[in-house]
């Protein structure tokens, strides 16, 4: 019995380690895209401020800048910033295009844990720009 204990003590803790340095944010597999070789608009404008949840994305030209299975991450032209009792937290991010449907569009925001989309922007007034 004192082995099965101790196996369960080692599982358990083995858990609780790999959680805590899993963190919220997925595994980030994005590379470099150049622009001219794809055909992705190389910009996208933001015409007015939107957020998601409490991620808030200033307006201005969004430039594409990676690209990895499912899409093309435009970023911001300054930081993004978390909104917290705190204040404003600063945080590089910017906006993800589905490459199955550009009409699709989700914040993306890179925190301690690693690459995070976030909501829904596709109602966000936006123009592609060439």
């Amino acid at each position: 019995m004192p082995n099965l204990a101790r196996s369960l003590v080692i599982a358990v803790s083995a858990f609780v380690t790999a959680s805590l340095f899993s963190g919220c944010g997925g595994t980030d597999h994005r590379q470099p895209v150049n622009p001219a070789t794809t055909a992705s608009p190389p910009f996208i404008e933001l015409r007015t401020e939107t957020h998601a949840t409490t991620i808030h994305f200033p307006r201005g030209l969004y430039s594409l800048q990676t690209e990895d299975n499912h899409g093309y991450y435009y970023r911001a032209p300054g930081n993004v910033y978390e909104r917290t009792y705190y204040g404003r937290l600063p945080h590089e991010g910017g906006i993800f295009v589905s490459r199955d449907n550009q009409r699709k569009l989700r914040g993306y925001v890179i925190m301690p844990g690693g690459l995070t989309h976030v909501g829904n922007l596709s109602r966000a007034d936006y123009q592609f720009r060439y």
